[in-house]
């Protein structure tokens, strides 16, 4: 091939250089500059450059990552915990409808930028804070009987005429079916035999009294009862089911 034949084959206008390289100006004479990302883009300093991308960035993400989830996770369950079960069921519900649609929207815009998903990442922490602070009251509660039980229960002042042990065993039953005891103020002693056990009334007069107990722990409460009978229970989801009910049988103290 000669010298004439190269020169043909060369494409017009291009003066050996490949074709699309050429920078074309937009209309009205500007030329297009790529947008500049801090986050991503080197930095003049080469130095500076290698210690933000070597060092801080690796370090600072998961560090700053971890304290984000804790700090939803322990602020969502604060408002979830105070709200009840139909109202932690609405909760739980419209969060997980505004995670998934937040995700689609911006799935459906490319050109959103970091700074703009940084605001929303914040004000959604920002957010759940917010709920996490107004409930934190509501959300504590001691579940054991004691001075104070838990759901505003007020346990009857003075000693106890009598009282009655309560064995929770690791079988998912109590001790008895059925446990006799007087008119009066009662307490009710709750020893652990083994797992994680709680001890409820099924009777409306009771609401929020609870004992509870984790191993071998052993908790108390007093009530005041009437004669008649009344039903306990394990209230840890599947124990009921299980068979962890039994009866109190209250009888005329004056009769006995």
């Amino acid at each position: 091939m000669t010298t004439t034949d190269i020169e043909k084959a060369e494409p017009e206008g291009t003066g050996g250089e490949e074709a699309g390289t050429d920078i074309v100006p937009a209309a009205g004479g500007a030329v297009f500059t790529p947008a500049r990302t801090a986050l991503l883009e080197p930095d003049d300093d080469p130095q500076a450059e290698a210690l933000r991308t070597r060092l801080l960035l690796p370090l600072l993400l998961p560090i700053m990552s971890a304290v984000a989830i804790a700090f939803y996770a322990i602020n969502l369950s604060r408002a979830l915990l105070a709200g009840g079960s139909t109202t932690a069921l609405v909760i739980a519900s419209v969060l997980t409808l505004s995670v998934l649609g937040g995700a689609a929207w911006i799935s459906s815009q490319p050109n959103l930028s970091t700074g703009a998903l940084a605001v929303l990442l914040v004000a959604l922490l920002g957010l759940i804070g917010a709920a996490g602070l107004t409930t934190i009251g509501a959300a504590q509660g001691d579940h054991g009987g004691g001075e104070e039980a838990a759901g505003g229960y007020t346990p009857p002042k003075g000693p106890p005429d009598t009282s009655f042990e309560v064995d929770a065993l690791p079988t998912l039953k109590f001790n008895l079916q059925d446990f006799p005891t007087t008119a009066g103020i009662n307490e009710i002693v709750y020893v652990g035999k083994g797992g994680t056990h709680t001890l409820v009334f099924a009777e409306s007069e009771f609401r929020g009294f609870k004992l509870a107990v984790n191993g071998e722990e052993t908790d108390r409460g007093k009530v005041e009862l009437e004669p008649g009978t009344y039903t306990i229970y394990c209230d840890v989801p599947g124990h009921r089911a299980a068979g962890m009910e039994a009866t109190v049988t209250v009888g005329n103290a004056v009769s006995q």
